[in-house]
């Protein structure tokens, strides 16, 4: 950051119309005190010297002063730019990071789907064989919306089926098909444009080849490829993070330093290449200057994807000109300066200022009982303007730290605590998503269909069906358990084999069981209250359920499939995420954070042991009163403590909780010590 500055102070200091105007105002009154002290030499030659030599003195105390205000209000200045942009390129980066860990796992599962499987083994290539595996596909993709095209290939590169009907795709020498069968990962990923959807300018797609068994070494009998909507998930994640007004342009980098994905393709086209991937630099671009902030991933999970990287440029003419201050006079004024925050340097140079000022006011007070000795009341008009100008100086230190107090820090930790609430929220609405997706997609598995669909299920049935749950839960570790009940609500299979005392049991009439049972949509499904349940042990979670219907009669429901969300580890990750941490990424001390319901019930903290799901968050209830998609930030008092308080309600992620039919306002409440 210091070396940003003193590279480039001028440029900074002409972006920065604040801290011109302060250097403006205080030149002109050094200027104005310079002529009265000439005004005072030369009229009063029997008092001045002495007197204005020690007046100098100051003025020149105040000018050191001035550089090192000067230099603190660029760095601070610099620094709320750099934390915003910075914030916003890492998050772009591991939103999208988190997503497409999903898209691994579901490449794999999909691949091992037996109707697929039967279907290439045949060799089965008639219409009916066709339109049956297509509208399978369709059902996935109904679901899972991420996606935009699914291909079945052979191992020779002919397709065998597909989804977009706009896509004249019969067969592929695309390199991803061979580097797909010969590989021996469990998928793979590939980035750039590829002539499986000819008509797009690029593809994100995840492969992996299709064998005859889950047996290590099976035959591969096929390829399948999952084409990720990066374009729509890009304009999403865009459009969540920058503000109408934002000058910024957000963009994801390929690891050549290409843009792959830009907020402003006018501005910032795609394939345009920067060389500089320091976290902070000032470029040029097009003959304009931008401050850029690149961010490497943190990954999830393990995962890193291919290497992206995410960044923020503003432009820097405008990028200090954006007036986010809080009201002037607010209750805000008298905490911010307990702030531990808030620079002790910026502090000392308006106490310094203040100093100064009072010796110069005993400098013009001798000077008086002087000038009144000698008889030189001609003095006396000159020693009065300098004391103005010294306290306008004095004033204007105080304004420009105060100023910066409330414009800069004050909006920094308010518009922060804000965005990390909102950012939380976000990511439970994106997790979540997956999971109404996974109950309705798995709630489509031919042999569970088969298994229910019969008079009598024997025991073989019921291992097969504990088989594939089995083998479900062991990709998909979100979940403790996932069950199967029959039309009567009796579960008849589980996956965690420490839950086998739930075979027989009838399904908790607040599991979300019973909602499934009435409904034979394979679009619908039914959420638990997030309530204590002995499916949890006896803990709080949510329960995602969906109906199993008959494989002919799709009316006609035979059962159901919940599965049962770790919500504890889950939540609690999601929100330990977004808490703030030094730049050291040690977490800052005393901060905190609370999913709850609008009923001020908490469904998950982190870093607060003594509050967790179930209990109550004292806080006012006008904070519960927020609109879905709705946030905010305050200061706030909790426990005796000042905290900067950020909220946000959830507003779901693409159909969930937006177009589904599914309500469940969630907030999430950030905790900052101030």
């Amino acid at each position: 950051m210091n070396t940003i500055i003193e590279t480039n102070k001028t440029k900074l200091l002409a972006a920065m119309p604040a801290v011109k105007s302060y250097e403006a105002r205080l030149a002109s009154l050094n200027d104005w005190w310079g002529k009265i002290a000439l005004i005072g030499k030369i009229n009063s030659h029997n008092v001045a010297s002495t007197i204005l030599d020690d007046m100098n003195l100051t003025k020149s105390k105040f000018g050191e002063l001035q550089q090192k205000l000067t230099y603190n209000l660029l760095v601070e200045n610099l620094k709320k730019l750099v934390l915003d942009n910075s914030s916003k390129a890492q998050v772009a980066i591991d939103l999208l990071i988190r997503n497409l860990f999903e898209r691994t796992a579901d490449v794999g599962f999909l691949a091992t789907d037996d109707d697929i499987r039967s279907f290439l083994i045949s060799g089965n290539s008639d219409r009916e064989g066709i339109d049956f595996i297509e509208n399978r596909l369709r059902e996935y993709v109904k679901k899972y919306s991420v996606y935009d095209e699914i291909i079945i290939f052979d191992t020779e590169g002919r397709v065998k089926a597909h989804l977009d009907n706009e896509n004249p795709i019969s067969h592929s020498t695309d390199p991803l098909i061979a580097e797909t069968l010969k590989s021996s990962a469990e998928y793979t990923e590939t980035f750039r444009y590829s002539e499986l959807q000819p008509n797009k300018r690029h593809s994100l797609i995840y492969s992996c080849k299709i064998t005859e068994s889950n047996q290590q070494g099976s035959k591969a009998v096929g390829v399948l490829c999952l084409c990720f909507r990066f374009d729509d998930e890009m304009a999403g994640i865009f459009g969540d993070l920058l503000a109408a007004d934002d000058d910024g342009t957000l963009m994801i980098l390929g690891t050549d330093g290409k843009i792959i994905a830009s907020s402003d393709e006018q501005l910032m086209p795609l394939q345009a290449a920067f060389a500089n991937a320091n976290p902070v630099n000032i470029a040029s671009y097009k003959l304009r200057e931008y401050i850029v902030n690149t961010r490497q991933t943190k990954g999830y999970q393990g995962f890193f994807g291919l290497g992206w990287t995410g960044r923020m440029m503003t432009p820097l003419e405008t990028a200090f000109k954006r007036n986010e201050a809080v009201d002037r006079g607010s209750a805000y004024t008298d905490i911010i300066d307990q702030a531990s925050t808030f620079p002790q340097e910026l502090k000392d140079i308006r106490k310094a200022s203040s100093d100064i000022n009072a010796d110069l006011g005993l400098l013009v007070l001798n000077g008086q009982i002087a000038s009144a000795r000698k008889n030189a009341a001609e003095f006396m008009p000159v020693l009065e303007a300098i004391k103005e100008i010294g306290s306008d100086i004095a004033n204007i230190f105080a304004d420009s730290v105060n100023s910066l107090q409330e414009v800069t820090v004050m909006s920094s930790h308010l518009n922060n605590a804000g965005f990390l609430a909102s950012l939380a929220v976000d990511i439970m609405d994106r997790n979540l998503y997956e999971r109404a997706n996974d109950c309705r997609w798995w709630a489509l598995t031919s042999t569970f269909r088969h298994c229910l669909a019969q008079p009598e299920i024997s025991s073989k049935d019921e291992q097969r069906m504990t088989d594939i749950l089995q083998y479900i839960n062991a990709l998909y570790t979100v979940y403790t358990n996932l069950y199967l009940y029959d039309k009567n609500g009796r579960i008849l299979a589980v996956s965690n084999s420490y839950e086998r005392s739930l075979l027989g049991m009838q399904v908790d009439e607040r599991s979300g069981a019973p909602a499934a049972l009435r409904n034979s949509d394979s679009q619908s499904y039914s959420v638990s209250p997030f309530i204590r349940t002995p499916f949890y042990g006896n803990r709080y979670t949510y329960i995602y359920n969906a109906s199993i219907t008959h494989l002919a009669r799709q009316d006609q429901v035979l059962g159901g499939i919940g599965i049962v969300f770790d919500s504890e580890p889950q939540f609690s990750s999601m929100l330990d995420e977004v808490l703030p941490r030094d730049e050291a990424g040690k977490l800052l001390e005393g901060c905190f954070a609370f999913f709850t319901d609008r009923n001020k019930m908490i469904v998950a903290s982190a870093n607060h042991p003594s509050l967790g799901a179930g209990d109550s968050l004292a806080i006012d209830d006008r904070f519960f009163a927020m609109r879905t998609g709705q946030r905010g930030s305050e200061v706030i008092q909790y426990n005796g403590v000042q905290y900067v308080l950020g909220m946000a309600v959830s507003k779901g992620y693409r159909e969930y909780k937006a177009v589904d039919g599914y309500s469940n306002d969630v907030f999430a409440f950030v905790f900052i010590p101030f």
